[in-house]
């Protein structure tokens, strides 16, 4: 298993469930360069850290990931909260899908994500945008 492999399974989950129910919101990634979309676009930057990387047992150490995904949800002003919530619900459903019975390891890390926090929303004034932070915890082993 790779770094690549754990962010793929999570970055996967939350884009299929996002698509699934509003094709028109972008999805961006924080590993990946990109222009940040226009004011009258729905997006999400999502951004997947690595706070671990092996668990030294006794003997050899194994592959164990654990960090924090970040999902920042943009809805334009003029669209309304109601719009960041819907999209919110959509990324919470990404993310808790890894950990459902039925879920198919494509990448092969056990994907795994712990209590999920917000969406916490923000209203800057000077903002075209309100964004919803969606955060959570997260395990992926070998």
């Amino acid at each position: 298993m790779t770094l690549v492999n754990a962010r793929a399974a999570f970055e996967k989950a939350v884009t299929d469930a996002v698509a699934a129910a509003d094709a028109t919101v972008l999805m961006k990634y924080d590993n990946v360069a990109f222009t940040t979309p226009g004011k009258t676009k729905k997006y999400i930057l999502m951004t997947v850290s690595f706070g671990q990387s092996t668990l030294q047992n006794q003997g050899a150490a194994q592959d164990y990931y654990s960090g924090t995904i970040q999902c920042n949800v943009y809805v334009p002003k003029s669209a309304g909260t109601a719009v960041l919530s819907a999209i919110s619900e959509s990324v919470i459903d990404g993310l808790t899908s890894v950990n459902a019975p039925g879920y198919t390891d494509t990448f092969s890390s056990s994907p795994r994500v712990l209590d999920i926090v917000g969406p916490t929303s923000l209203d800057i004034e000077d903002r075209s945008h309100f964004v919803g932070v969606i955060s959570c915890g997260f395990t992926a082993t070998a």
